[in-house]
């Protein structure tokens, strides 16, 4: 948008460049050719000039927006060959009737036919040489502000998308914290206001921090670890949760609640299945902008994989989706299914995300 409005702003300039560059390159031609008559060849191109400028400008401004464009092409031809054939005979006419008198009278161009063949497909080349150079150049321009277009257009697509995926997980998230915390308060337990107190804190981060576009691992680890505490609430000594970080640069940068629906994932999946005895391990390490984030949990023996991909399963879903957008070929997920465990394992190539 900014540069079409620098190139408005200065159109008529780049106009006058481009006649005055035709005029100078075709004095210096055919004046040198001529023997070195650039005042005469100079004089006869500005007295040509305007059968040069009525068919670029009809052409730019009128044949191809209309018919070109449009992809009418059997009128865009057959308009150009009138208007072609027009500008030719009238330029031939005024090189016949004048130019050859004043200039090439000794030549005696001026004795043949005024409709002379050769001459008037000459008068064609000569007519049709500024009017292609001008069309390419807005072709050129055309095609480059229509993928601009469709760049802008395509990006505003998926940051929309994000944005739907995104407020997806909120209340995705909230229906599973909310159901521990009515878990504890069934139980009576005295761990209730610390596990309301932990959702607060999350559905602050959600309503303030989470709108920007990328946040860093760090705080996206700060987070997983509140959600940990949360259910460590809820199943107590049932559940053995380790978690580990390894990260060699605070200022990597990745969306937020990206690995949140891994972490929830091997809750549901994994400690909401099992009555005593079961684990989760959640592992990140980050080296050389290069995210490896593993996540295993224990599982029933009655437990499929087949549930990670269930229609009922959006997080994972949405998850899937994101990295999809964010990392295209620059991501590699694997869910790994052992006799008594689950194990997803994300690596992600961090390089070249900037917010």
């Amino acid at each position: 948008m900014i540069e079409q409005q620098q190139y408005a702003k200065y159109r008529i300039h780049y106009h006058i460049l481009f006649w005055l560059a035709y005029i100078l390159f075709y004095t210096v031609f055919w004046g040198s050719y001529d023997g070195n008559y650039y005042c005469d060849q100079f004089l006869q191109l500005l007295f040509l000039l305007p059968w040069k400028i009525i068919p670029t400008y009809i052409t730019l401004y009128y044949l191809m927006p209309r018919y070109l464009y449009p992809k009418k092409i059997v009128t865009y031809i057959v308009l150009s060959l009138i208007l072609g054939i027009s500008m030719a005979l009238i330029d031939r006419y005024m090189n016949w009737r004048y130019l050859y008198r004043w200039f090439q009278y000794e030549e005696g161009y001026w004795k043949d036919p005024v409709w002379y063949a050769p001459k008037v497909f000459n008068s064609l080349l000569r007519v049709y040489i500024p009017v292609f150079v001008a069309m390419a150049i807005k072709l050129q321009r055309f095609i480059f502000q229509k993928d601009q277009i469709n760049k802008a257009l395509e990006k505003e697509k998926v940051e929309t998308e994000l944005k739907f995926l995104k407020a997806q997980i909120h209340p995705h998230f909230l229906f599973n914290t909310l159901n521990s915390i009515y878990s504890l308060s069934l139980a009576k337990s005295a761990e209730t206001p610390d596990a309301v107190l932990g959702l607060s804190k999350f559905l602050d981060y959600m309503l303030y921090e989470c709108n920007d576009r990328l946040i860093t691992v760090d705080k996206e680890w700060e987070q997983l670890m509140n959600l940990v505490e949360l259910e460590r609430l809820r199943y107590g000594e049932h559940l053995t949760i380790s978690t580990v970080i390894k990260d060699d640069n605070k200022e990597s940068l990745i969306p937020p609640l990206l690995l949140l629906p891994f972490v929830e994932n091997a809750f549901k999946h994994g400690a909401d299945t099992l009555i005593s005895d079961s684990w989760i391990n959640i592992d990140l390490k980050l080296e050389n902008q290069q995210l490896q984030f593993m996540v295993e949990n224990s599982k029933a023996s009655s437990e499929s994989s087949g549930n990670l991909d269930g229609d009922k399963n959006i997080g994972l879903k949405n998850v899937k989706r994101r990295l999809a957008l964010f990392f295209p070929e620059k991501h590699r997920l694997k869910v790994l299914e052992e006799p008594d465990s689950f194990l997803v394992k994300l690596e992600i190539d961090l390089s070249g995300i900037s917010s």
